[in-house]
């Protein structure tokens, strides 16, 4: 395996794992049924990686 790949892959992979969450929840990230808790992190994490990875509703 190859670094720079498989650091692009895992990054999409957690890119679209995310969004499917997001989704799932309506584009919700917090509160009991927030694409956080299904994700099993907390809030401002999720957001923390949703800036990293590029992620926005219009996205």
């Amino acid at each position: 395996i190859e670094g720079t790949s498989f650091v692009t892959t895992l990054e999409a992979a957690e890119r679209e794992h995310i969004v499917r969450a997001l989704q799932a929840a309506k584009w919700v990230i917090g509160g009991p049924s927030g694409a956080a808790v299904k994700l099993g992190m907390k809030r401002t994490t999720l957001q923390s990686r949703m800036q990293k990875l590029g992620i926005s509703r219009s996205s």
